[in-house]
């Protein structure tokens, strides 16, 4: 998959760009805050629905730089060709109130290859991975960043997938506002049977898919760590559903487990008012030769397992497709040692098309960058720059 063109208005930092995109790698390069990580940023949204960032639309919109008597809007357009030939995908985000900044909320709108669309028929036509020295969070951080990983990955490369979720999604609030009704009433099991079955239903389905892409996974990950870590260490991936007992349940028996399960804590999911047990609070361990590599990994391990899980992510999607995602490296040399720097400069190039932001073009060698596209970012423009191939002795 390569990414050709891509077109922002008041998208952050940006009134108006129109960048275009070469194959191999693009070094977007300039000082800190000058906008490079926004224009990761609009690609990974063009491809995902969803910001690495911010889990609030409104803050892509730039506020500053809007037509007078307009309501405040971003608009996000970008063109890849991948297999099947060319694709656009168009996403505009609109302010729908006009009570001031700070109340406004927003609406998101896309279109696929000129018609419009919903957002889960864009998710994955633009596929993407994106790493950065804050992909640590994935090992150090909550749970809900390792479901994420999971589900950002999985809904680019299977829509079923991506429904799933989103029904998961509504049965669970659903359910949590008849759980939050139900104490003192008498036969609640009789109530809660419909929105038991659904969850049921579409639980251990998504259960099904993850169990089934971390054996996968998890195989990539451990060839990713040892080229990584070069210490005969082991990484090992286990997934750790909220149903107990999942991981290790054939698949048939998973709906038997799962019910089994919501009868035992009936009464105390409704005293609390909200499911206590389902995808929605499963997550992953990272054992280093059997060790959690959370609570008692080194720095430099919990960074190699980070960079191992985009790495197989990167695989898998491969794997899964026959093609190949965009790679977004957000500042990647910045916390590395210089064996991992040297193996991610050989995956840089051997990989169809990367784009890597640096505050320090220096950290990459010159030979390195004669061969790139090289793009100078300031606040609000970028100056594209040609390679300047190395000259003949």
């Amino acid at each position: 998959m390569q990414l050709k063109r891509l077109k922002l208005r008041h998208f952050r930092t940006y009134e108006d760009l129109d960048l275009r995109f070469a194959p191999g790698v693009t070094l977007l390069h300039g000082p800190n805050a000058a906008g490079k990580t926004n224009v990761l940023e609009a690609v990974y949204v063009l491809g995902t629905t969803k910001s690495f960032r911010t889990r609030t639309d409104r803050e892509l919109i730039n506020w500053t730089a809007q037509e007078e008597g307009v309501p405040r809007y971003s608009r996000l357009e970008a063109d890849a060709e991948a297999r099947g030939g060319l694709t656009r995908v168009e996403m505009a985000i609109a302010e729908q109130a006009t009570r001031g900044p700070a109340e406004a909320a927003v609406r998101k709108q896309f279109k696929l290859n000129g018609r419009a669309a919903r957002a889960g028929d864009v998710v994955g036509e633009i596929k993407v991975v994106f790493f950065s020295p804050d992909d640590v969070s994935l090992v150090t951080g909550s749970p809900s960043n390792r479901r994420r990983y999971m589900d950002l990955m999985l809904c680019q490369i299977d829509h079923r997938y991506l429904r799933l979720l989103q029904e998961y999604g509504r049965v669970v609030v659903q359910r949590n506002s008849l759980l939050q009704r139900l104490r003192g009433r008498p036969d609640p099991a009789s109530l809660l049977e419909f929105w038991d079955d659904r969850l049921v239903a579409t639980g251990v389905e998504i259960m099904s898919v993850r169990k089934g892409m971390l054996r996968v996974l998890n195989d990539f990950a451990r060839e990713a760590y040892t080229d990584l870590s070069g210490l005969g260490e082991d990484l090992t991936i286990s997934y750790k559903p909220s149903l107990e007992g999942a991981a290790e349940t054939p698949d048939i028996r998973l709906a038997e487990l799962f019910r089994e399960r919501l009868a035992q804590n009936q009464t105390k999911e409704i005293y609390q008012g909200m499911t206590l047990t389902g995808p929605h609070r499963d997550d992953l361990q990272f054992s280093i030769n059997g060790v959690d590599a959370q609570y008692f990994g080194s720095r430099g391990q919990q960074r190699s397992v980070a960079l191992s899980l985009r790495l197989a992510e990167m695989r898998y999607m491969t794997n899964r497709t026959g093609e190949q995602p965009i790679l977004l490296l957000d500042e990647a040399m910045a916390e590395l040692d210089e064996e991992r720097r040297a193996l991610l400069l050989r995956l840089m190039e051997s990989h169809p098309q990367v784009l890597a932001t640096t505050a320090n073009l220096e950290a990459f060698p010159q030979d390195f960058r004669d061969r790139a596209s090289l793009l100078r970012v300031d606040t609000g423009a970028i100056e594209v720059q040609p390679p300047v191939r190395a000259r003949a002795s």
